[in-house]
């Protein structure tokens, strides 16, 4: 079944100074969508919306997960993230002093993804190869 992100007419503010409103978006399953624009102009305050870190002051945000349709807002960071949405923040070195594999290892937060460990580890390798010691150093299902 196909999952999509449905944001309708959201709107945001810190205090008193509004960051969003009335932003519609709708992505797919299979989609790439980018959000470009300066500082300041909401893109961050979006995805705090879509994680439950802002609550917006209107709008909804709906999530289609395997068939089942899940609103967002009111739901805590955790429960997002238990849904398989999570938020990957910019910069190259998450944790610098972690290796690699450790640094994958932290987002085996879900029980889905901790049943999935060795496959989706192999999957991170595939994809980029290049750290034989990592792929060597990570831990068996």
């Amino acid at each position: 079944m196909a999952n999509s992100l449905t944001i309708e007419n959201i709107s945001a503010a810190y205090g008193h100074v509004r960051v969003l409103d009335g932003v519609s978006l709708k992505i797919n399953a299979n989609e790439t969508v980018v959000l470009l624009g300066t500082n300041g102009n909401g893109k961050s305050t979006l995805m705090k919306s879509i994680m439950g870190i802002v609550r917006p002051s209107s709008g909804k945000i709906i999530a289609e997960i395997d068939g089942e349709r899940h609103e967002l807002i009111g739901r805590s960071t955790e429960a997002i993230v238990d849904l398989g949405i999570a938020l990957v923040p910019e910069g190259r070195r998450l944790f610098p002093r972690l290796t690699v594999t450790e640094n994958l290892l932290l987002g085996a937060f879900r029980p889905q993804a901790r049943a999935q460990i060795r496959t989706n580890l192999d999957f991170c390798f595939d994809c980029f190869p290049g750290s034989p010691s990592e792929k060597a150093s990570s831990p068996a299902a």
